[in-house]
Order: C-alpha cells, then structure tokens, then sequence
C-alpha cells in the first residue's frame, strides 16, 4: 500500500502528519510506503496510491484514490475522528 501525505512544500507539515500516519499504520501491522510531498507532485504520485493525506482543504485529484485532510493534526481538534479516517480506509485497502 502507498500513502501520499501533501502540503504546500513537502517538508514541515507533512513531516507532523507523516508521524501520524505512521503510527497508524504500525498500530494496526499494516505494510506502507509512506512517501511526502509538495502539493505540485501530489497527481503524479497518487494514480497507484491508496490514499492522500494533505493539510490543504482545497487539493483536488486528479484520480480517484481517497483524500482525508488532516488539518486536525495541525489545530489538535478532532485528530481522532481523523485518525478514525484513516484507519478505516486502510483496513478496508488492506488486502489491495
């Protein structure tokens, strides 16, 4: 499985929800390739990928792989309900 986590440079927000994610994935004994980015990379990584996870509300793909913004790790309101998220969607992606 591919996750692509996305802001506006590739570095320091997505370095805080990469952290995130990962502990995700090792929460639930999940294989990921975790890859960051700036938003300009975001379409040509994301074809084969099993999910996006951005700190921008207004990103937009260009294919259809599930999207969660995770701006509650940034403002610390509702980072369960985005953790919920993501761990839902990957169980479900689990076997892809």
């Amino acid at each position: 499985m591919k996750i692509i986590i996305a802001c506006g440079s590739g570095v320091a927000t997505s370095t805080l929800i990469a952290s995130k994610v990962e502990d995700i994935v090792k929460k639930n004994k999940l294989k990921a390739q975790i890859i960051q980015c700036s938003l300009n990379e975001v379409d040509g990584l994301a074809k084969d990928a099993t999910l996006v996870v951005t700190s921008m509300g207004k990103l937009v793909l260009k294919c259809d792989v599930p999207l969660v913004v995770a701006l509650p790790y940034i403002t610390g309101v509702g980072a369960e309900a985005c953790d919920a998220e993501i761990e839902r969607i990957l169980l479900e992606n689990k076997g892809n």
